[in-house]
């Protein structure tokens, strides 16, 4: 018998939560899983990803929070087993549509970023702060994307150990594999492309990147940075400080890409400047591609996924300088690709043992 899945998502504009749950969907096996797909508002880049056996369903709110009701109704008439929920908003929302029902489903919330991080920046209200920790509580697991995050999930939230798994951000491996088969190559090859990718806000720190990139041309104009990703209230500053900087010549931002891997894949570096993240994507992506790395400490993980000096350079968050110093020496890197440390969750085999343990 199918067990019934509900991913519950704000809509798939596009971001890194967004593409891990796509991924997720994805790997699913349709066999066992009857897959709802309930979007707050049916819009965003990623849809015409989802798979046509999936079912949609558009509650059409405003805002997540309106949107509660009519999602109480929905888990009534599906009766799912499983609900997933991944952002804060929509972690809170499905607690607050569940209270009052008494056969629940099997709750099981992803974890976007760093509670710590959250913590030290203060980005919730106390009322948020509550319920968020309510919706974490009620929950029947919690996934940490790192060993460090579960534990400042335990710290932070008070959580049972038994509640949290980690749950490495899979990956689409045959997805990749095809929107890299029999493309062109987007690059001048007489340039050295490098590569930047996420959306265009502060904790991605590209201005910091760009800050490094003016020390880079002063060594070496023959260096081009291509920034992939959508304007998340950046995109001016970061022009600004382009032109500031007389990197017209050097840096290209090209927005979103449907398909981001052809850069990737012929890029000749892939750099994460970012100031924080929960697990990025695109380093991932970079790493299975086997390209050569520099990225920013932005996470103590990170140096399990890249062993300093042999398939990547490690540097510290907003040092300008020593990014610009990485990225120049990046031919150095030798035996590039993941180290032995490292392994993405297999999402079918994961939900399947959740299955089996529900039922």
């Amino acid at each position: 018998m199918k067990r019934k899945i509900v991913f519950f998502m704000a809509n798939l504009i596009g971001g890194g939560a967004e593409r891990v749950t796509v991924n997720i969907i994805k790997q699913l096996d349709k066999n066992r899983f009857d897959i709802f797909l309930v979007m707050v508002s049916r819009e965003g880049i990623f849809l015409k990803e989802i798979p046509t056996y999936v079912k949609i369903i558009n509650l059409n709110a405003k805002k997540t929070l309106f949107s509660i009701f009519k999602f109480r109704k929905i888990i009534q008439n599906i009766q799912p087993d499983i609900i997933y929920s991944t952002m804060t908003h929509t972690s809170i929302a499905q607690y607050l549509a569940l209270l009052g029902i008494k056969d629940k489903p099997f709750i099981v919330l992803r974890n976007a970023t760093s509670p710590k991080l959250l913590a030290q920046e203060g980005r919730h209200k106390r009322s948020w702060k509550f319920l968020f920790k309510r919706a974490y509580k009620t929950a029947d697991r919690v996934l940490a994307q790192t060993p460090e995050m579960k534990n400042e999930l335990i710290e932070y939230y008070g959580l049972s150990p038994k509640r949290v798994d980690i749950f490495i951000n899979p990956l689409n491996e045959d997805e990749i594999n095809n929107k890299i088969n029999n493309v062109q190559n987007p690059f001048n090859q007489d340039k050295i492309n490098v590569v930047a990718a996420g959306r265009l806000t502060y904790a991605k720190a590209f201005d910091v990147l760009l800050d490094a990139f003016a020390l880079v041309i002063k060594k070496d104009k023959n260096f081009v940075l291509h920034i992939i990703g959508r304007d998340d209230g950046e995109r001016e500053l970061l022009l600004k400080k382009q032109k500031e900087l007389n990197l017209e010549k050097n840096v290209n931002f090209l927005g979103f890409q449907s398909n981001p891997y052809r850069f990737f894949y012929f890029s000749d570096l892939f750099v994460l400047s970012s100031r924080r993240e929960g697990l990025p994507n695109a380093l991932l992506e970079n790493l299975y591609l086997k390209k050569p790395v520099v990225s920013t400490r932005c996470i103590p993980f990170i140096s399990t996924l890249i062993e300093n000096g042999r398939n990547g350079f490690l540097t510290d968050i907003e040092d300008s300088k020593e990014l610009a110093s990485k990225i120049l020496d990046f031919k150095k890197l030798q035996n590039l690709g993941f180290t032995q440390k490292y392994q993405p969750t297999n999402s079918n085999r994961y939900f399947q043992e959740l299955r089996e343990e529900y039922a």
